[in-house]
């Protein structure tokens, strides 16, 4: 289940995922290799609880639960426990993955096809593979109840007069049920989508906590996976467009700076669609490395190769459009020679990773990959 991609650095890194999609985070270990599983993960001052054997006493501010060997335990607010279920260092050591799922249920629209069945649906097949914690012990982490971003942290990619003005429009679709974001193309948005579009972000964010908290105390830190929706990668700056609501994916990145110092992001998008929404937020950014894989001509019609960055962050923009069609080997290639090598050149602090809809059969794309395929790319 590991996918491992040689890098020559010894920088912590982790990886996450938004988009149409999910949320990837791992770290580079020490011994310079990115380990990333189809998983995901939480926070690091606000440090879910789990149940354990080895408890200790804290004073902790966080509303969040972690599943481990099939149970949970949860509490919230600022208070100060005796034997507190707060993840040791040991547990977080054990953990191969950490993960965690926003499924957005109240976010709905029957038969579309960003509809409200994707992430149970991804979660049954975990359960059916023994992928869970019951299965795995204590190799798994599922983290439950973990809390929303804040106006804050998602005003640091889009607009306050957006998050504002979405977060308004909740009482018109409270009425109607269903409503179309104005300007947004094909995105609606019922009365639950704002609630559950921050709570996706939070999701990102609570992986890049847990990512970053693991790679402190371990040279072999898990892997985490934070499975979301709304989608988030083809949401721009000024608000939200091809289902996407929130920039997950550029919401975890700016927090990962603030909060973390990371000051060094490389992005990988993959899927067939381009990441216009992330590539715009960070265009002009020269600490911040967008790389898009993704169908030529395919929605929305940017993501060309001569799209490079511009100003400051000339150079820190690389989009590789790949023709209808393209299979296993075009794809492979494409990471192993040359993102490879520009994660190798960039050397981030942190790696993000967007990882969309790119497998065969599917009907919105000509991409040919199959499920072979899949660890080199995460």
């Amino acid at each position: 289940m590991n996918a491992i991609m040689e890098l020559r650095s010894t920088t912590p890194v982790g990886l996450l995922r938004d988009g149409y999609h999910n949320v990837f985070a791992g770290c580079i270990r020490s011994s310079s290799k990115i380990c990333c599983n189809l998983f995901g993960a939480v926070p690091t001052e606000k440090l879910p609880q789990c149940k354990s054997s080895s408890l200790r006493h804290s004073k902790v501010k966080l509303k969040c639960s972690v599943t481990v060997n099939g149970g949970s335990d949860s509490f919230s607010g600022d208070t100060e426990l005796g034997p507190s279920l707060v993840p040791q260092a040991s547990e977080l050591a054990d953990a191969r993955v950490i993960y965690c799922a926003a499924p957005a249920m109240g976010h709905n629209q029957e038969l579309h096809p960003e509809c409200n069945s994707r992430v149970p649906a991804i979660l049954d097949t975990l359960q059916k593979m023994e992928l869970t914690p019951e299965f795995r012990g204590k190799e798994v982490i599922r983290i439950q109840n973990f809390r929303s971003a804040s106006v804050d942290d998602i005003a640091a990619v889009h607009s306050s007069a957006y998050v504002m003005g979405l977060e308004k429009a909740m009482e018109t679709a409270a009425q109607e049920g269903l409503i179309h974001i104005e300007g947004s193309g094909p995105t609606y948005a019922t009365s639950t989508t704002f609630s559950e579009s921050m709570l996706a972000a939070g999701a990102g964010i609570t992986v890049t906590d847990l990512v970053v908290a693991a790679s402190k105390i371990t040279a072999n830190p898990p892997s985490g996976f934070a499975l979301v929706r709304p989608p988030g990668h083809h949401a721009v700056p000024r608000g939200p467009m091809g289902f996407c609501v929130f920039g997950n994916i550029a919401i975890a990145a700016r927090y990962a700076q603030r909060v973390h110092g990371l000051q060094r992001v490389l992005i990988i998008d993959f899927d067939v669609h381009h990441g216009n929404g992330t590539n715009d937020t960070f265009y002009e950014d020269p600490n911040i490395f967008f790389i898009s894989t993704h169908q030529h001509g395919s929605y929305p019609g940017t993501g060309k190769m001569e799209e490079v960055g511009k100003g400051p962050g000339e150079g820190t923009t690389l989009n590789l459009p790949l023709p209808g069609g393209s299979g296993d080997q075009a794809m492979s290639a494409v990471f192993e020679e040359v993102i490879v090598r520009v994660a190798q050149t960039f050397k981030p602090d942190i790696i993000m990773v967007s990882a969309g809809s790119v497998l065969t059969h599917n009907p919105i794309h000509q991409y040919m990959l199959d499920l072979g395929c899949m660890p080199p790319l995460s």
